[in-house]
């Protein structure tokens, strides 16, 4: 009854053939699988469903003491996430005549074939785009555990290409490839251009530009949770008066809280809280465009703000994209192009000899750093020589770094949808 060992029925029934081999699984997609499906299992078996009612038992929910139950309710947001933007994305024409092609163009770049070298480079720059944009989006989901990946990620692009431009004499060197941790022979080289007489500082600032201005722009895109979760309990609160928006009544409490308080620090906070929940009522596109223009650690509580006022979405994110990618992020780019320059440099260490002893030598110190730093970017032997202590240093902090950022960024996952359940 039973089918022979290495055979399987035909179209006909009454004769077999000799069954294919079957092909196994490599352990890397069999990875990309077994994850998802644990974590879907773990979300809809750990996850509650209530019970985390108040702030002080969702505070608890963090890895270390509950890690199943924290990462059922992050794994049930990413499902839930997916699933909603799936569904988004198949209801508008617009996207999917964008988005399919796409999918389709990286795709393609994985199958060998004569198309490839016509697909390399807008692959190349698909990634260029979504690593700028997404390190944006981390650094305003994570803002709250002080982990900004401007400081860690695009901040230093700017500097390296500062002082890459300096060092070269001109701006005609390769710095797309600074992303994904790709190492490349030919990253922030001079190459074999003369060195330009005229090198302004416009031409240095436009250079590091580009991936500053699509991590702002991400920047401005992280911001849209706090801003839905607030307009949900809004649309909520129409449909039943019992439901409150528990970030805005949190976010009163805490100025209540800081009014009343005898530090001098949290009276102030408490008053600039105050304040900023006031001016967005009052100015609504203008005051969220002015608050997104400079950096502002409180900017959470803008889009808590915006979403409990219902201030339309598109309003909201307007005014956040400009504000964050077109104002705020040129501006920090001319003062760390400035910060870096050579003259200025050369202001710094002057005041740094003048106010520390002479006989620590800082200032030579200082000089002879900066000028090997440099020359890395003109010789290429001293660019792809062995990483000193000070690399691998920051490397290490850098994992250290980006592991608790991304731990913190579960956490607080899990932690928004315990306050909606």
């Amino acid at each position: 009854p039973g089918v022979p060992s290495g055979l399987h029925p035909s179209s006909s029934p009454s004769s077999f053939q000799a069954a294919k081999p079957v092909t196994r699984m490599d352990p890397a997609t069999a990875l990309y699988v077994a994850i998802p499906a644990l974590l879907l299992a773990i979300g809809y078996t750990f996850a509650p469903t209530q019970g985390e009612s108040t702030a002080e038992q969702r505070a608890k929910l963090v890895l270390w003491r509950r890690p199943l139950t924290v990462l059922g309710h992050f794994s049930v947001v990413l499902i839930d996430t997916f699933k909603s933007y799936f569904g988004y994305v198949l209801s508008s024409p617009l996207l999917m005549g964008i988005i399919i092609p796409l999918v389709a163009v990286y795709v393609s770049s994985f199958i060998e074939g004569p198309h490839v070298e016509f697909v390399e480079k807008p692959v190349f720059y698909m990634e260029f785009v979504v690593w700028w944009v997404g390190l944006g989006v981390l650094s305003s989901i994570g803002l709250g555990t002080g982990m900004h990946s401007g400081f860690l990620f695009t901040f230093p692009h700017v500097i390296e290409t500062t002082l890459a431009a300096q060092a070269c004499g001109h701006v005609e060197f390769e710095t797309f490839s600074n992303m994904w941790w790709i190492k490349t022979e030919t990253q922030f080289q001079c190459a074999d251009y003369p060195k330009d007489p005229n090198l302004t500082f416009t031409a240095i600032m436009m250079k590091a530009m580009l991936p500053a201005v699509l991590w702002g722009c991400g920047t401005a895109i992280g911001e849209i949770p706090p801003y839905a979760i607030s307009l949900a309990a809004r649309n909520a609160r129409k449909a039943n008066s019992d439901i409150s928006d528990e970030q805005f009544d949190e976010i009163q409490g805490d100025i209540k809280s800081a009014e009343a308080s005898k530090n001098v620090l949290m009276r102030t906070k408490g008053a600039i809280e105050k304040w900023m929940v006031d001016f967005l009522q009052r100015n609504g596109f203008m005051g969220v465009l002015l608050m997104a223009a400079w950096p502002n650690a409180f900017f959470d509580l803008c889009g808590i703000c915006c979403g409990h006022f219902g201030m339309p979405f598109w309003k909201f994110f307007g005014a956040t994209l400009i504000g964050k990618g077109f104002m705020k992020v040129p501006m920090q780019v001319v003062v760390i192009v400035t910060a870096f320059s050579e003259s200025y440099l050369k202001v710094v260490l002057g005041i740094v000899t003048r106010v520390t002893p002479e006989s620590w030598g800082i200032e030579p110190k200082l000089v002879k750093a900066l000028d090997k730093y440099k020359s890395k970017f003109v010789n290429k032997s001293v660019a792809n020589q062995a990483p000193n202590v000070f690399k691998r240093l920051w490397a290490g902090f850098l994992v250290c770094a980006i592991g608790y950022f991304l731990i913190s960024c579960i956490e607080q996952f899990a932690q928004q949808r315990a306050a909606t359940l």
